[in-house]
């Protein structure tokens, strides 16, 4: 067939169309779907009055012009396979008319095969279904409200439903937010997650008022108000530049009526552009204003009656059937964690002298301070037996000792009853949570065994359930939870270890180790209580209590007229690089009057695998005021030449598993490079554990003038070291 035949047999084939779109009173489209991008070829006028385009604006065109944020991209997929397979299908998918207004558009598929004239084409049948869609999600809403209610979910998360729901039937970037009214006829927010912070924050307290923004008069006369444009209108003239700045044009505020007729508040959709309501949106959007009063009068019923049921009348506190109700959903996460048991010795004297009331404000005291520790996370908090309150944090297990710190530390204020102030001393049982643990009771029955156990000890106690699963943690947690103990206590000690002159023996300093001997555990390893200091956070509060005892010891010295010796401090990582380090070592120093230069920093050399730009300003500061610097365990980690050169350092102290091995000839050799390394850069090299005669020698032999170990004097306390 020739060209021009085939386009007169096309041009009969679109008359024919328009003629059936006449008669036809549904909207609908042809696309020509032999071509690749799907053109629109015919749309009768019902089709063109339900979107608002002109015939110029849309033929030639692919559907997707109708497309928008609301559209499901993978039903456009769907309805164009259909087209290219020619089958039948029925779709429902987000478009958008011309002015920018979703709506719900129900596409039915039908192939029109021309084989004989080689042209495929498909018919769209073209129905909006907004108004079927708008009852559906009505009904939607309700059923999810009410399901939301029984379950006990916040008044704002359901509020919520509402304004997401509303703003999926508007153009993109509407914003719907609830503004109730309290009893001082003032706004609070009740929902609107899409809304700025800043502009709820502006309008959150306003004086409900007749003239001022459209929520105003809204309430106060009980009559929907809209304003088309927000920066002109008289309602928003305080609040024009929030509205300039969030581009906020047109609102719309409708009053939310409780069933006496009374307004509670205001349902209110913003827009970006000047618009106007129409009789259908009026009517969804005072639906859902009726929803909002609903879900208000039915959610503070639920929870009236859940405050009932699940809150302690005396305290206001939750009670015990809340707190396993919260514990076993809470549970469901598989996080570390704990439950406390928490009594107070006096509770029982209280209760004696001032009857049950006095008693009921102990407890809610307590409470109220437990409460307002957040770490990470807000705790459960509930009264679970007469003297003893609950208490439950998503906390990770290293955190768990300065947690309970942090609860005895609440108690360091009095405690007002009547007209007596009472220093409550805290008995506490704690029950361990592991993400393999499912079982509330269980944990609660550890809690409330460990209290029993914290009861039988004198004086402030906290005790640990145990079970043979979780002796190493518990042992790990005893310690840190004992070491914060100790460090306010004062427990930590001191012993020092002569650095001498490998040739004469002669003293020429000291290094200063922490030393911990614990009331409750026995004497601790520092290879135990240190790792427990880092991992705990306590470290600095360590160094920084050896430091004190170590100027305390100078001091006397100094006093005494004895004979001054430099004394060698270990700094940890998380120490050297913190912003306090050299202000606070100056500062003590200073307080105690002690020369800076008989202060030597020890670092190991993983410091220059850290921040080595930070290290070399830290040191270049040390060294400015005067104190000497040494890295420890050298050769066991960074070991960089580079970082060497870089950083202020006038010692070096070989690491004691070099110094036990040295009768190894490769170990022997890394000594030997170590040694003449430190002669290069002009570094006193210090030998560590020097513990036979043989490895003096050897040392010396090497290069080495200087070493400590056992063979010269073990670690000594500081009163024995003051006879030296």
């Amino acid at each position: 067939m020739h060209t021009h035949e085939l386009n007169k047999e096309k041009k009969l084939i679109m008359d024919w169309l328009r003629r059936i779109g006449v008669e036809f009173h549904t909207g609908f489209l042809v696309v020509n779907s032999s071509h690749r991008d799907h053109p629109i070829v015919y749309a009768n006028q019902a089709f063109y009055d339900m979107i608002g385009y002109t015939e110029e604006e849309v033929f030639g065109k692919n559907g997707r012009f109708l497309h928008g944020d609301k559209t499901d991209a993978d039903v456009g997929r769907r309805i164009r396979e259909c087209a290219e397979s020619q089958t039948a299908g029925v779709f429902e998918i987000v478009n958008y008319k011309k002015n920018g207004a979703p709506f719900w558009n129900e596409i039915t598929v039908q192939p029109l095969p021309f084989p004989e004239k080689n042209l495929q084409l498909t018919l769209m049948l073209q129905r909006d279904i907004s108004n079927r869609k708008k009852s559906d999600a009505l009904i939607k809403l309700q059923q999810e409200t009410y399901n939301g209610i029984e379950q006990g979910h916040m008044l704002n998360v359901l509020l919520q439903k509402s304004c997401d729901m509303a703003e999926s039937f508007f153009q993109d970037g509407t914003k719907c937010t609830v503004m109730l009214a309290n009893e001082d006829n003032r706004l609070h927010i009740g929902a609107g997650n899409s809304m700025p912070k800043d502009f709820h924050e502006a309008v959150n307290g306003m004086l409900i008022e007749e003239t001022r923004a459209t929520c105003g008069p809204a309430i106060c006369f009980k009559e929907p108000v809209f304003v088309k444009d927000m920066k002109t209108d008289f309602l928003w003239r305080d609040f024009r530049g929030l509205v300039e700045h969030f581009n906020l044009v047109a609102s719309w505020s409708i009053p939310i009526l409780n069933s006496s007729g009374k307004a509670i508040g205001t349902f209110v959709v913003f827009f970006p552009s000047p618009i106007e309501p129409s009789e259908k949106d009026i009517d969804l959007l005072k639906q859902i204003a009726t929803t909002v009063a609903l879900t208000i009068k039915y959610s503070q019923q639920q929870i009236e009656i859940l405050k009932l049921a699940y809150t302690d009348k005396e305290t206001e506190l939750p009670n015990r059937h809340y707190f396993k109700n919260e514990v076993m959903e809470l549970l469901q996460e598989k996080k570390e964690g704990f439950i406390a048991f928490i009594s107070a010795d006096e509770y029982v004297k209280v209760v004696d002298q001032y009857g049950h009331g006095a008693g009921d404000m102990m407890i809610a005291e307590l409470g109220r301070r437990f409460a307002r520790i957040r770490m990470p996370h807000e705790p459960l908090i509930a009264r679970f037996s007469d003297s003893t309150l609950a208490l439950f944090s998503m906390t990770p297990l290293d955190l768990i000792p300065e947690y309970l710190d942090m609860i005895t530390q609440a108690t360091i204020e009095p405690v007002m009853v009547r007209d007596l102030e009472l220093f409550a001393t805290l008995k506490i049982g704690v029950a361990i949570i592991t993400p393999k643990q499912q079982d509330a009771d269980e944990l609660i029955r550890y809690a409330d065994s460990a209290l029993s156990k914290a009861k039988l000890r004198a004086g402030e106690s906290f005790c640990y359930y145990e079970n043979e699963h979780d002796e190493f943690m518990m042992k790990d947690l005893r310690i840190a939870n004992e070491l914060t103990a100790a460090l306010r206590r004062g427990e930590i000690g001191v012993h020092l270890q002569p650095k001498v002159d490998l040739e004469t023996r002669e003293i020429l300093s000291f290094e200063a180790l922490a030393r911990w001997n614990s009331p409750e555990l026995g004497t601790i390893a520092p290879d135990v209580f240190i790792p427990a200091a880092e991992k705990n956070g306590k470290i600095r509060m360590l160094e920084q209590a050896v430091l004190k005892r170590v100027l305390i010891w100078l001091k006397s010295r100094k006093d005494q007229g004895a004979q001054m010796y430099q004394v060698a401090i270990n700094v940890s990582t998380d120490h050297f690089f913190h912003h306090s380090f050299v202000p606070h070592l100056v500062d003590t120093m200073a307080e105690y009057g002690i020369e800076h230069r008989w202060i030597q920093l020890e670092i190991t050399e993983r410091i220059g695998f850290v921040d080595i730009e930070t290290a070399h300003k830290v040191f270049k500061q040390l060294k400015a005021y005067g104190f000497a610097s040494s890295v420890d365990d050298f050769g066991t980690g960074y070991s960089s030449l580079s970082y060497l050169q870089k950083l202020p350092v006038s010692e070096i102290k070989i690491d004691r598993s070099f110094i036990s091995n040295m009768h190894e000839p490769a170990t022997l050799a890394i000594i030997r490079t170590i040694v003449q390394l430190a002669e290069n850069l002009n570094l006193i090299a210090v030998a560590e554990g020097i513990e036979t005669e043989s490895q003096r020698e050897i040392l010396l032999t090497l290069g080495c003038k200087i070493g400590q170990g056992y063979l010269f004097y073990r670690p000594m306390p500081l009163e024995e070291a003051r006879l030296l």
